[in-house]
């Protein structure tokens, strides 16, 4: 049975279909529209633009490591499912856990902590 793709506003593709990969990838696209609802107040938090929030450099750092992470790993997946190539669910679950520790940290540091999350990417802290 065909997958039908549909194209999704810059995130690349959106499978459709009930297929262990559809599934995949339909994960990928979800936890990319996810990083990108989440981030997308980054810019003005660290130009300083939020009143309330002031991020020191450490924090600013932390956070653009943990959000460069997420979106290292949906490069990674959007290219292969852009190539046609077959995702596994670890690395589905690796941008999952990279989503987690980015939401956790940015979360953090907007209250004014700096959560484990940040510097070590674990979620379980």
């Amino acid at each position: 049975m065909p997958v039908l793709l549909v194209g999704v506003l810059g995130f690349g593709l959106a499978a459709c279909g009930e297929t262990p990969q559809a599934k995949l990838r339909q994960t990928v696209f979800d936890a990319a529209s996810v990083y990108h609802v989440a981030a997308s107040p980054m810019p003005d938090v660290m130009a300083g633009k939020v009143p309330g929030v002031h991020l020191s450099d450490e924090q600013k750092a932390l956070v653009k490591k943990s959000s460069q992470t997420v979106v290292n790993e949906l490069t990674v997946l959007e290219t292969a499912i852009q190539n046609n190539n077959t995702l596994t669910q670890t690395s589905v679950s690796g941008l999952q856990s990279a989503l987690l520790s980015f939401q956790i940290c940015w979360a953090g540091v907007k209250a004014g902590t700096i959560p484990d999350a940040c510097k070590t990417g674990d979620t379980s802290k």
